[in-house]
């Protein structure tokens, strides 16, 4: 995934003064030696041809930080001081002025797409050495979106079609499990795109460009494309990701659906009702310590981890489990993928509550961490346990 700095940050210079050249340096708390980058291509038109300067006037540290190579070489992407984003209060106070952020971004051969963003940056711009006129800069935001384009490409994997498939359904726990791996990376990159270029979604050309879905491209989505170009129609619908939803979906008549329904009313699997009651307690039992872990976290601490890897187990099993004949023949290799994820989050779930136990900021807490230990440790021998089951049927 894309490494974000902001907070990190303490200064640093961009220099795009040599024509398709940006150089520059900057420096990150913890960290006594500089960040050096040279890239390939020009800034925005605001500020190629400059050279930039920038402090934070309250840097912090930040995980990402952490896994910068000192040298970055690659292309440019986005880099501008002329980017306006809403200010902090601009929800509750609609009147509340616009702020403009420094955004340098770039993707590179050591750590992929990198960038920094933020409005609290003290920034100066020098003269320009030479300018960029309108069509130079099209052009350069056009190459972006290729670089962008090229990085997605990169995390979704898109697989080659194969060309002894006979159309026969495989049910396999080792094929559902790559079907999920690629719809999860589908739904990364996706995620990754809409974080950039903002909430519009599919509604916005350059994510469905960037996505590889040029046939939606101009407002194309009425096209049935056909050949080479239905790859990326076949994405949107999540045909090459997950096939047999439209199999599901053409068998369910008026009769299947109602017998749906009386499932869906009977009582839940005890692992899945397991699994929410410990999310339920986990969350209630340390509110306070969420609200206060919520200011320093960038998604990584040790409680971040605990909390996200057990609510991924509660979710998964609450789909796995709560659907009709969740442990029928059809269902079945599914069911043990799913499960064969939820034992990889339960064990990132106790490695996560181990370094919990071990900080001395939670050293009034270890009654409580032991029960939530115990509590995991029960879930995931359910899972195992129902996982041998399945696997006996």
């Amino acid at each position: 995934m894309a490494l974000r700095l902001s907070t990190a940050v303490t200064h640093g210079e961009i220099d795009n003064t040599t024509r398709d050249n940006v150089r520059g340096k900057f420096w990150l708390v913890g960290r006594e030696d500089p960040v050096t980058i040279d890239l390939r291509g020009n800034a925005w038109c605001d500020v190629a041809g400059c050279k930039i300067t920038f402090t934070n006037p309250k840097p912090s540290p930040q995980h990402a930080a952490a896994l910068l190579q000192p040298k970055q070489k690659g292309r440019v992407g986005d880099i501008t001081a002329s980017r306006k984003v809403e200010g902090e209060d601009a929800f509750n106070d609609p009147s509340a002025e616009e702020q403009h952020v420094l955004y340098v971004e770039w993707f590179s051969e050591e750590n992929g797409r990198v960038f920094i963003e933020g409005t609290d940056f003290e920034v100066s711009i020098s003269a320009w050495v030479w300018e960029m006129d309108e069509a130079l800069e099209e052009a350069q935001k056009l190459s972006n979106l290729h670089a962008m384009r090229e990085w997605l490409a990169g995390i979704i994997l898109r697989p080659e079609p194969k060309e002894d498939d006979d159309g026969e359904f495989d049910d396999s726990e080792e094929s559902w499990e790559n079907s999920l791996k690629q719809s999860d990376r589908l739904s990364d990159a996706n995620m990754e795109a809409i974080e950039k270029y903002g909430i519009d979604g599919l509604h916005d050309d350059r994510i469905a460009f960037v996505m590889g879905w040029d046939h939606m491209l101009g407002g194309s989505r009425e096209h049935e494309p056909d050949g080479e170009d239905a790859e990326g129609e076949a994405w949107k619908d999540g045909h090459e990701v997950l096939p047999e939803l439209d199999m599901i979906e053409n068998e369910l008549d008026d009769e299947t659906f109602s017998d749906l329904l009386e499932e869906e009313e009977r009582e839940a699997h005890p692992l899945q009702t397991m699994a929410h009651e410990f999310v339920v307690r986990l969350l209630t039992e340390i509110k306070e310590e969420c609200s206060e872990n919520a200011a320093e976290s960038d998604d990584s601490t040790p409680l971040d981890r605990f909390i996200r890897n057990s609510m991924n187990i509660s979710g998964k099993l609450a789909g796995a489990l709560g659907t009709h004949d969740f442990g029928g023949s059809f269902q079945t290799g599914h069911t043990l993928a799913i499960l064969r994820r939820c034992l990889n989050w339960a064990n990132e779930a106790s490695a996560a509550l181990n370094e919990l136990m071990e900080a001395p900021e939670w050293c009034d807490r270890q009654e409580l961490l032991s029960d939530f230990r115990a509590e995991l440790f029960a879930i995931r021998d359910g899972i195992n346990d129902l996982r041998k089951k399945l696997r006996a049927e």
